[in-house]
């Protein structure tokens, strides 16, 4: 009986315990909850409960959207619904997601990312990091973001990637073959499929030197690298069962400890050959990226005299290698799907387009490759093309900007001062670039918009356009994304006519990425709407087919 009564006291006391940290779970439950509603008391916002927050306010919006649609689109959507809504509003569905200071205003988002640049917000770490590694450009800050940005900067600037342009025609001709092949079989294709392993091959001829043979075969870094982007989180969603996953961390683990493996040996041999053979570091001229980051390194005069690489500037050097994969192939694929897309609706641009071509390159189409690699800065004279793929980028920008409020700092619009200590401030680049406060007929694909003179209804208004975002934490490969694309454009769009074909969907939902789609799953007007895959992408891979033009069509 005492044993028994012992057991009884025992079971008793565990259960006392664990109904004491149950209800001091939810106290502080409650007390959190209290504490976030009432950051919202007297700020400009959307329909708000004191007990839901703004949960219940977007789970309305969101019933109207398609379930896999990017979130970076909500505050657009938002202000359609909710007209009042001014150049700063708050959002807060917590604990499902963080508050959010929405910035849908070109002056106001000036003061968070040029006037003061914010710092990047914690989101971006928990996104990018088990992918990238903690010392990538993205999320750095200080001093070391600094020093990283000031040893890359060189590779980025735009007279050296001009000098690039031959390593990317080499790829982008494969790329025509893999069109070719397509065209022949006359099947309905993934574009952003065959344009991501175009883009990957790009990126590790001009970063790393290394054909990684994305578009003919399958490499292990290759492998692992998309096998990562599969496994990111839609980190910015309502749902948070699809947030966490017990099995990511080991995928990321496996992946993260074969890619580092690849390109520390990849680093090991670079450096390891130019000691050997006490290369010049004066030109610059067609170097790899990784090159003129191993000038800079060498350029120190303790290292030079060193016979293997330092190990912090490895591992600092390989994270930022991953993110130059992982942030310039989805840049410049997705973009390039997207500019396909638009120039098959659009017949009039495409043909100006081509005039514009033959008028650049000459009438030989053939000869093209060889006379833009001969004279890359032919590039520059193409005008409407670059017009074309700003305003792809405009109504399909691929990131929007996540920075961290600070105590005491305030957004400032027409004398209203906005708080952002607590908030994460998030740069509204979707809502902006479509918004019709700033652009005449905002929903329409005008690349006229880009050749307006100043005072013109069409000229877009300044700060306004920031798919690469500005100031100090602006895209660093913006350079290289637009001439790369230029590229493919140059060699693809005179000899082939490549167009989507969402439509056929119909009769295949399950072909490409996202929730099935039919005709009627649109967003204003548009099947193309973008997706969180790793980055925006284009719904469903962008269902395509290819047609090679016949010399009567040109």
């Amino acid at each position: 009986m005492a044993i028994l009564n012992g057991s009884e006291m025992g079971l008793s006391t565990i259960t006392t315990v664990l109904m004491t940290l149950l209800a001091g779970a939810v106290v502080r439950f409650l007390f959190l909850l209290y504490k976030q509603r009432r950051m919202m008391s007297g700020l400009p916002k959307p329909p708000h409960s004191h007990i839901f927050g703004h949960l219940i306010t977007m789970g309305e919006l969101v019933s109207t959207l398609p379930p896999d649609l990017h979130p970076h689109s909500f505050p657009h959507f938002l202000r359609k619904k909710y007209p009042d809504l001014g150049p700063v509003f708050y959002l807060d569905n917590w604990p499902v997601a963080y508050p959010i200071c929405a910035v849908v205003d070109p002056d106001v988002a000036y003061q968070a990312t040029q006037q003061n640049s914010l710092p990047k917000h914690q989101i971006n770490k928990d996104y990018i990091e088990p992918f990238v590694g903690k010392y990538n450009m993205l999320t750095l800050e200080g001093k070391l973001w600094k020093q990283w940005r000031s040893i890359f900067n060189p590779s980025f600037a735009s007279g050296h990637v001009i000098d690039l342009v031959p390593r990317i025609i080499e790829d982008t001709l494969i790329f025509c073959d893999t069109l070719s092949t397509h065209a022949e079989k006359s099947d309905v294709f993934s574009l952003e499929d065959v344009t991501t392993k175009l883009t990957i091959d790009v990126i590790g001829r001009v970063v790393i030197d290394t054909s990684l043979h994305a578009q003919t075969s399958q490499s292990e870094l290759v492998s692992a690298f998309r096998n990562q982007v599969r496994w990111i989180p839609d980190i910015n969603g309502l749902n948070p069962l699809k947030k966490y996953n017990p099995v990511r961390p080991f995928v990321y683990w496996y992946n993260t400890r074969k890619m580092n493996g690849i390109l520390g040996k990849v680093l090991d041999d670079r450096f390891a050959s130019r000691k050997a053979n006490e290369q010049s570091q004066s030109s610059m001229s067609g170097k790899p990226i990784i090159d003129l980051a191993l000038d800079n390194y060498l350029n120190d005069g303790t290292q030079r005299s060193s016979n293997t690489i330092d190990p912090t500037f490895k591992e600092f050097a390989v994270d930022q290698i991953k993110l130059f994969l992982f942030a310039g192939h989805d840049t410049t694929s997705t973009t390039a799907c997207y500019v396909y897309h638009l120039l098959s609706k659009n017949p009039s641009a495409l043909h100006r387009v081509r005039k514009e071509l033959d008028h650049v390159l000459g009438l030989d189409i053939a000869q093209g490759p060889r006379t833009l690699a001969e004279n890359p800065h032919l590039l520059n004279q193409l005008n409407y093309s670059n017009a074309v793929i700003k305003e792809a980028l405009r109504l399909y920008p691929p990131v929007s900007s996540a920075r961290t409020g600070k105590p005491g700092y305030f957004l400032e619009h027409d004398g209203v001062k906005y708080p952002t200590e607590g908030f994460l401030v998030l740069i509204g680049t979707h809502a902006m670039q479509r918004g019709a406060d700033y652009w005449e007929d905002p929903l329409k694909f005008m690349p006229e918009r880009w050749l307006a003179k100043e005072g013109d209804p069409l000229a877009p208004v300044k700060g306004t356009w920031r798919p690469f975002e500005h100031g100090p934490r602006n895209c660093i490969g913006q350079e290289l994304a637009l001439i790369e694309i230029k590229v493919i454009m140059a060699l693809t769009l005179r000899s082939f006519d490549i167009s989507s074909v969402y439509e056929e969907l119909d009769k295949s939902p399950n072909t490409g990425n996202g929730s099935e789609l039919t005709s009627s799953n649109s967003v204003e007007g548009d099947m193309a709407y973008q997706i969180l895959l790793g980055t925006a992408k284009p719904v469903k891979g962008m269902p395509a087919r290819v047609k090679r033009r016949l010399p009567t069509d040109y």
